[in-house]
């Protein structure tokens, strides 16, 4: 079975448009599938429309609660009520076009090694299509810094459209509840060693296409700047390591060169201690930087360590992935801390 999620918040401008096209697409999969729409505390109609829909699409199941949690307990919800093999997540408005989703199962089918699919913009035949021009900079600069923190081998590190092995996303520990989620999935699932793919794929906003009313706007919840400062600091934390043996190779070639300066100018009546002291001080601060550098690539491989015993600890308590508490969404015996009373949960058929 393929299980298809969508958080979506305040979205009472397309969310009607937006559902009606999504079952339409996914009609024409030869697979079994469902549809779980997760109502993230919406403040708006929102969720008194997510109902309606429901009581007519037998294959769509509306998941809610009172607080908004951000995407990634959102996504952590959705996935844990699935109960399809490969779990697709993406936006609600299918604005990475109508047949994403048959276009990330049939890659599943291709690559039967594959633990996780990415739908990336920047691949070529990728791109953007009605996106302001500062979000295509954004995301394309965001993505080239990230990368440098995480893995050059993943070109599109943020975005939501993914597939998964549904066991496999299971098994990672995650924290984050907010859009850094999609950061830590792939960190995690890189330091766990999964085979992750990517396709190219069309990101197109829809909302004019959408929008059960002429006129009628969709309010954006994304908070740009957070985004950005948020995504900076978890790529240059992510691995440290890097960017601290860049410097330090940097120092001690300007230590070499400030040295040949001063061993030049004793040849010289130039003066060459300054330059030598110079020498010094800029390869003392490279070998303390690279040593801090080694620090945190040991400290990488102990967080590493300590993410797989997580991982196993969580399924020798469950024994089985799939064994969730309905209320709280989370393996059964283990307690969450984030526990929402006003969670609830509904199905047709």
């Amino acid at each position: 079975m393929i299980s298809v999620i969508c958080p979506f918040y305040n979205e009472e401008a397309i969310l009607e448009g937006s559902v009606n096209l999504m079952m339409q697409n996914l009609a024409a999969l030869e697979d079994e599938w469902e549809l779980i729409i997760v109502n993230d505390g919406s403040r708006d109609r929102s969720l008194e429309l997510a109902r309606s829909l429901e009581r007519s699409y037998s294959r769509l199941k509306v998941l809610s609660y009172s607080t908004n949690r951000g995407r990634g307990y959102a996504l952590r919800a959705g996935i844990a009520e699935a109960r399809g093999d490969i779990v697709v997540t993406t936006e609600i408005d299918s604005s990475w076009g109508d047949d994403i989703v048959a276009r990330i199962v049939d890659e599943f089918s291709k690559r039967p090694d594959a633990d996780m699919i990415i739908a990336s913009p920047h691949l070529p035949g990728g791109g953007y299509r009605n996106v302001p021009s500062k979000r295509v900079f954004l995301s394309a600069a965001g993505n080239h810094v990230i990368r440098a923190g995480l893995t050059y081998s993943v070109t599109m590190n943020t975005g939501m459209t993914r597939g998964y092995r549904r066991e496999k996303f299971l098994a990672l520990p995650l924290d984050e509840d907010e859009k850094e989620v999609h950061l830590e999935i792939v960190s995690k699932a890189i330091a766990f060693g999964y085979r992750i793919y990517e396709i190219p794929a069309i990101l197109e906003w829809k909302d004019h296409k959408l929008v059960a009313q002429p006129g009628q706007q969709r309010k954006s919840s994304s908070k740009v700047n957070k985004l950005v400062r948020t995504h900076f600091l978890f790529s240059l934390l992510a691995a440290p390591f890097r960017y601290l043996y860049i410097i330090s190779i940097l120092l001690f070639i300007g230590a070499t060169i400030f040295l040949g300066w001063s061993i030049y100018n004793l040849l010289t009546p130039e003066p060459s201690i300054f330059l030598l002291l110079i020498s010094f001080f800029l390869a003392l601060f490279g070998f303390l930087i690279f040593g801090i550098g080694v620090l945190a690539q040991q400290g990488r491989a102990l967080q590493r360590e300590m993410w797989r015993v997580r991982s196993e600890l969580r399924g020798r308590e469950t024994l089985r992935t799939d064994i969730y508490n309905p209320e709280t969404l989370r393996p059964v015996n283990i307690p969450d801390p984030h526990y929402d009373s006003g969670l609830s949960a509904t199905k047709n058929g």
